[in-house]
């Protein structure tokens, strides 16, 4: 069996059949927690999607009572050779770098969410000073690379989050997530792309046109592949933690298109590797709602958000705090001294 924290690299093989041994949800806890929400001091199921929410935090963390006391945010930031050469974006590659100052220095919009909802920040800069390679030339990635840096995104999980928000930046990389699809899905390669960060209708030609480029050059469709060929490495670094967190019984939250894209190279190895996934929100992307239905997911809300950052993921996360303290801390009827049902 591959170890997700190991030194070694295994090879492509290797992860897919580590992936065909993920666990499964713990029904015991899933259990626990209905007994649980038929005793609280409500009518039966009137909390709805509420009362989902808790039975998919502890049914992935394998334990009960659910916690939410540690919830983190990790953002790998990459940069593409594909933006170097392509005018696919109105801003250089440089901003990528920029960003992750920003990030650290707390200046950015996502540590005001952060911030405001108690969610630790962990930004990971994946060599930005080596972008991957041009797709339309070469494979993104070799190998190696594209391997190593699955294995690293094992890092997202060192904080033994109770909840892992996965999220991304790099110039250039909706353009990369509409290949993956693409390139996944088929059908026209105009559907799958958008404005990204202001994209105008030339960039959005200039888009297409590398895709289709892309498409052509790099035939398989072996999802390991399109990862390596069509990724960048922030791709890899989320296909990586989605993984290592399913072993390590942590539930995801996804942001928006880049990291669903990521998700769906995993869905497409097997079709149950995003049980432990919770998607937050839909992009105004066109290619995000066109992908959900591809991977059988529904965003939990709808904020016409295509920022990035994981500010979607980070959002939304006081829907699962508020989930999980009312089921731990509201009373029952027992304990209330109130009549439930005759």
């Amino acid at each position: 069996m591959v170890d997700i924290k190991s030194n070694s690299v295994p090879t492509f093989n290797e992860l897919v059949e580590f992936i065909s041994q993920m666990p499964s949800i713990d029904g015991e806890a899933v259990s626990l927690v209905k007994q649980r929400n038929e005793q609280l001091l409500k009518p039966s199921g009137s909390l709805g999607i509420v009362e989902d929410i808790v039975e998919w935090v502890a049914g992935w963390q394998g334990s009960y009572p659910p916690k939410v006391n540690n919830i983190t945010l990790s953002i790998f930031v990459s940069n593409h050779g594909t933006a170097d050469t392509h005018k696919i974006s109105p801003y250089p590659t440089a901003v990528t770098e920029a960003l992750v100052k920003s990030f650290r220095s707390d200046h950015a919009v996502i540590n005001q969410i952060c911030k405001t909802h108690k969610v630790g920040l962990q930004v990971f800069d994946l060599a930005l000073e080596m972008p991957t390679k041009n797709i339309t030339e070469n494979a993104a990635m070799t190998e190696n690379d594209c391997i190593t840096t699955i294995l690293y995104g094992r890092e997202a999980l060192d904080t033994s989050p109770d909840i892992i928000c996965l999220g991304e930046a790099g110039i250039g990389n909706t353009t990369i997530a509409s290949s993956i699809c693409a390139a996944l899905y088929g059908g026209n390669t105009s559907d799958w792309v958008g404005i990204g960060t202001g994209a105008d209708k030339e960039m959005i030609k200039t888009k297409i046109e590398v895709i289709e480029k892309s498409l052509k050059l790099h035939e398989s469709r072996e999802p390991m592949k399109i990862l390596q060929c069509f990724g960048g490495r922030e791709f890899a670094a989320i296909f990586g933690a989605i993984l290592a967190a399913r072993f390590e019984r942590i539930p995801v939250i996804l942001d928006g298109f880049p990291v669903c894209a990521a998700a769906a190279l995993l869905h497409a190895i097997s079709s149950d590797a995003l049980d432990h996934c919770y998607v937050s929100h839909l992009s105004s992307e066109p290619g995000h709602e066109r992908l959900l239905e591809r991977i059988n997911k529904k965003p939990l809300v709808d904020f016409k958000m295509r920022l990035g950052e994981g500010s979607g993921a980070a959002m939304v996360t006081p829907i699962f705090q508020s989930s999980v303290n009312i089921h731990n801390n509201t009373s029952t009827f027992a304990e209330s001294s109130v009549p439930n049902k005759s």
